[in-house]
């Protein structure tokens, strides 16, 4: 039961400090993590406190005589609690305290960046003024330049067109001279096809007589074998 009673020192110590903290209304030690850790911690010593008072109201109840005894963990309980209390109010005001600081932090940071800041959008300003006139510019060259380029293409058009009608104009009478010399072309084919075939004619005619003299000679020189072998014989 005494055990029990061995945190009032600590917690009473640490409230002391908490309220003179408070008394003195000045700016805050605590960081954010730190009064939200202690409003937290508040909050699990109520929550002890409460705990320990039902624990001890049950032991009273239990004993003949519980009067004193009632009264004295309902004493111990509200003190208790109220500690816990004025420990969660620190630490919800040192929350509120920290993020008044961060926002002025924050606020004030802004503050000192502004000018650097302000000299960084007139930089990005003057840049893209730069660059829009630099792209004026440029849109003024390509304008100017646009009709000698059109000539251009124009008079290349021209050049191909002629150079294309002359290629068909030449084509054209090549095509005629042809058809012109057609008939010459065939008369000389012709020509060509009959004297070729009169010198085949020759040529046949030539061995034809040639085949005729070898045999004659070869009859002419078998009767005189003949004559030769029937004198030989008388």
């Amino acid at each position: 039961m005494h055990i029990r009673y061995l945190l009032a020192p600590a917690l009473m110590l640490m409230v002391a400090l908490v309220s003179a903290q408070t008394q003195q209304n000045a700016v805050p030690s605590l960081s954010l993590d730190d009064a939200r850790a202690l409003r937290v911690r508040g909050k699990a010593l109520k929550d002890e406190a409460e705990a320990r008072y039902a624990a001890e109201k049950a032991e009273c109840q239990s004993k003949i005589i519980a009067i004193g005894c009632m009264s004295s963990a309902k004493e111990r309980r509200n003190e208790a609690v109220t500690k816990a209390d004025a420990m969660q109010r620190e630490g919800r005001q040192a929350e509120r305290e920290a993020r008044r600081l961060e926002v002025e932090a924050k606020a004030a940071k802004r503050e000192a960046d502004a000018p650097a800041r302000e000299a960084r959008q007139q930089a990005d300003v003057e840049q893209y003024r730069e660059k829009e006139a630099q792209r004026a510019i440029e849109r003024e060259r390509r304008a100017a330049e646009e009709p000698a380029k059109l000539e251009q293409r124009r008079s290349k058009l021209a050049a191909e067109r002629a150079a294309r009608q002359i290629r068909v104009e030449k084509r054209r009478q090549e095509e005629a001279k042809i058809a012109q010399q057609a008939p010459e072309n065939a008369r000389k084919s012709a020509e060509r096809k009959r004297q070729h075939a009169e010198r085949v004619k020759k040529i046949d005619e030539r061995a034809r007589k040639y085949a005729e003299l070898l045999k004659r000679r070869e009859a002419e020189a078998a009767a005189k074998r003949a004559a030769q072998a029937a004198a030989a014989s008388n």
